[in-house]
Parts: structure tokens; sequence; C-alpha cells
């Protein structure tokens, strides 16, 4: 093996001397092409160390869909927006929010504390962010953060949650880190600093920054599912499932994304949505994209209730069962709204796909899809209702006994200990197989058009003049009516 391995080598070499001698142009070529390469890499900048990365500048792909929910339109915080022109306004107000804050009994030692502080975290704080600010220095970049948490910290602390400006902060706390904030708060803000209790909560300690800690408090108490990669969507809206007999029912005191579909009950927490829902949402979303791709708990969240609403119709259903409560004038402008946050957040990992399996596979019986025809269309009074059930059950009945009736070799399914008064004994004994489609087909067309009339009308010349439509509906009723023991129920 060695010697094949030298010969391999050696023969190689000869051919490059070979080239060589017989091409210099070539061979110089090459080298020139070699030596640009590396040229190139040399003067790249230096990569970003990605492993504190949490900041990220949203992906143009995300920002094209609506730039004004990721972009500063009052005011910068952090180094992603420093310098910008249009924001330099508010540089004034956080030089007064500062000179607020060192008025509160503030010396200049404690100033340089907090500086220090600061200045021993600089290096950390960087590496927060995807690009890198050599651009802007040491000095600067201290004083900018310095500036940027007091000024966060006044404002929150004076502010009652009203106006365009608060809104604008909370979005822009996604650009600084957590740790500046939360040590200068909890160290030197006295009566105002948030509580040992607060700062010492598991959901502040792990949050990198306030983005993050917003996630981190929408997923307290969240169930524990696991993520997949089948990414199965839900094919059906609100209003589709509801012809299909899921009820809809809005859970209490619960984690927004702890959703549960059992038994045909879909049970959803309130979702509660404003103005300034889309932009809070986005960013969060964008996060997840850039940061944790495949624990995207909120982005699962969007693409359910995306596909669970397709129009102002749907909005109004879950509206009316108390699952969504919103403030944005019209329905049709929520669905909008819902439909565009999915626009091109990719399909890293699925959280919901079991629901969604299993409420697809709901609508698509229709077994499902008749019994809620029945409910929504003839039950909605009480006598009425109970007519159509004696009918139905008079029509299933009779398509059994004209079936029986016919002579037949084929063994049937066993009825032991079964009475069933509406067939005669030699034909009950008859029934040992299911109904095929072309038996209970021709017993339609057997059976006289007058038989098992019920109260709506409903009778055999009503399905026979209907049969294109819903022959395959009555054909999977019988089978599932005898599948499903409802045929010894009533017949015992």
């Amino acid at each position: 093996m060695v010697k094949l391995s030298t010969a391999c080598a050696s023969g190689m070499n000869n051919e490059f001397e070979g080239a060589r001698a017989s091409n210099g142009e070539d061979y110089d070529m090459t080298r020139n092409i070699v030596t640009r390469l590396n040229s190139m890499v040399n003067s790249c900048t230096p990569q970003q160390d990605l492993s504190e990365c949490c900041i990220y500048k949203v992906p143009n792909l995300l920002r094209n869909v609506k730039p004004e929910a990721y972009t500063p339109q009052l005011i910068s915080i952090g180094p992603l927006h420093h310098g910008d022109a249009k924001l330099e306004i508010m540089k004034r107000e956080k030089l007064i929010c500062f000179r607020e804050f060192k008025g509160n009994r503030m010396s200049d030692e404690r100033i340089i504390d907090l500086v220090n502080i600061i200045r021993n975290k600089e290096k950390n704080i960087r590496q927060y962010y995807s690009k890198n600010f050599n651009e802007i220095g040491s000095m600067d970049f201290i004083l900018m953060i310095l500036l940027d948490a007091v000024f966060i910290i006044e404002f929150i602390r004076e502010s009652n949650g009203d106006g365009e400006i608060y809104d604008e902060v909370i979005s822009a706390l996604q650009e600084l880190p957590s740790f500046p904030f939360l040590r200068l708060a909890t160290s030197h803000l006295g009566k105002y600093g948030i509580s040992d209790e607060v700062h010492n909560d598991p959901k502040v300690q792990r949050s990198r920054h306030f983005t993050d800690l917003l996630r981190n408090l929408m997923l307290d108490g969240v169930n524990v599912r696991r993520f997949t990669f089948d990414n199965i969507k839900l094919k059906y809206s609100a209003v589709m499932l509801r012809k299909a007999g899921v009820r809809f029912r809005v859970a209490r005191k619960e984690c927004l994304l702890n959703i549960r579909f059992e038994k045909g009950e879909l049970e959803i927490p309130c979702l509660e949505v404003d103005y300034s829902f889309e932009r809070f949402v986005r960013n969060i979303m964008a996060l997840e994209q850039c940061y944790k791709p495949f624990e995207a708990y909120i982005c699962s969240y969007i693409k359910f209730l995306d596909h669970l609403i397709n129009s102002a119709e749907d909005v109004d259903l879950l509206v009316g069962k108390g699952i969504i409560l919103h403030w944005l004038g019209d329905d049709a402008a929520l669905s909008n709204m819902i439909n565009k946050l999915n626009e091109n957040i990719g399909d890293t990992s699925a959280y919901y796909d079991d629901i969604c399996k299993n409420m697809n596979l709901h609508y698509e019986n229709r077994w499902n899809r008749l019994k809620a025809t029945l409910e929504l269309g003839y039950f909605a009074h009480v006598w009425r209702g109970t007519g159509t059930v004696v009918a139905a059950i008079l029509l299933i009945l009779t398509l059994i006994q004209t079936i029986t009736s016919v002579k037949s070799n084929r063994p049937r399914a066993s009825c032991t200990n079964l009475e069933f008064s509406r067939l005669k004994p030699s034909s009950s004994a008859a029934l040992e197989l299911p109904f095929s489609a072309e038996e209970i087909t021709a017993a339609v067309r057997d059976c006289d058009g007058n038989k098992a009339p019920g109260p709506d009308g409903i009778n055999f010349l009503f399905i026979k003049k209907a049969w294109n439509i819903i022959g395959e509906d009555i054909i999977q009723m019988v089978d599932e009516f005898y599948r499903t023991n409802l045929l010894p129920a009533v017949c015992g």
C-alpha cells in the first residue's frame, strides 16, 4: 500500500513538472490565481466570534416584508443604528435622562463605578452582536452603552406605558444586552431598582437581552412537547373545522402556546391583539429565526394561527368563542396581519405537528362532517333534531333489511345475542361482513322511495335524487354505524 501511494505521488509530481515545462504561461497564471486568492482571504475582516452572539441584524428577507417593524423611527439603542442622522435628535433626550439619573443621589464616584462595570465587560458586550463595530472606539462605545442603559431605566421608571415612544423603546431593547441594564438597575437605583426576586428569576438570568426576556416570559408554563421536522401543516381553517364538528373552547389562565386538541375539541388560550402586537411578535420571530431556529416556539404558534385563520369569518368565529380579543377595528385587519406575519418565515422545526395531524384527520373523516352538517343544519330545534335522528336510524335499518333480504353466499359478521326486531331471523344470521359500497348502492335503488319518511322529508326518494352528491357520505355513515357498535345499540 505504501509503495502504491509513493508511486502515485511520484506520478503526480512528474505530471506537474511536465505541465510546467510544457506551458510556462499557464503555470504562471495558475500561481497568480492562488496568490490573488490568498490576498483576498487575508484582506477579509476578521469574523466576529459567534459563540457569544445573541443580537442580530434582522435579515433582509424578513426586513423587506415590513421594514418599519424592525427599523427605529425615533430612537437608537445600541450600536446597530448608532450614528443614524435622523435619530440624533433623541441624543439630547438621553442626556436629559442622564442628568435626572445623576441628580437622584448619584455622585461622581458612583458614576465612575458604573463606567468601570461597563468597561470591564466591553469585550463581552461587543461579542453579543453579530457584526463588528470596530469603527466605534472604546470610549464612545462605553459612553453609548451607559447613556442607553440609563435612558431605558429612567424612561420605564417614569413611563405609564402610553404613546408611540414606549413601543419604540420596547422594540429597541432587543439591540442592547440585558447585562448592563440589570446590573445598573439592581446595584444603583435604590427603591427604583429591580428586586432581588426578579433579578434571581431563572427566566431573567438566562435572558441574553430584552427581546429574549420577553420571549422567555411568553414561554413561562409552556407544555413540554417535542419538536419535529415533519412539518405537518393544518389544512383547514376555523370555519371549515367547525363544519366538521370541531368544538372551540378558550383555555383559562394558560401559557399562550398551550394548545390542545382532544375528542374533537380545540382548546386555545385567549390571545389579545392591539396595534403594538405586530412589531412585538415580528422581532421575537426574527430572534428565533436567527438564534433559536430549532426551538422556534413563537414562529410555530404564529404558523398555526396563520393556517387556522384565512378570512374575517375565521376571526369572527374565534372572537365569538373568546379565543381572540383585539382592538384593530375589524376582523379582516386581524386576518391580514396574522397571514402576513408568516411571510418568509422558514420551516426549521414544528411544535404542533401532532395536533395538526389529528385535526386534519378529524376533518377528513366523512362521518364527522356528516354529523356536523346534521347538527348545524337540522338540529337547531330539539324536536326537529330528534325526528331527524329517528329518520336516519330508520334509513340505515331499512338499508340493512334490504341488503340482507337478498340471498347471498357471502358470509357476514356474526351477530350473536342480538335481536333484530326489523329483520327476519333467517336474515340476521347472514350478517358477517361489513356491507360493500355496491350492496348499499343497490339497496338504495331497490328501496321504495317513500320508505322511512322523517319530519324533515328525508326518505329514499330524496336520497336517490341526491345520490351523486351524498352517496359517499351515506356509504360511510352505514359503514361506521355498523363498525362502531351503534347497530347493536339500536337493534338489540
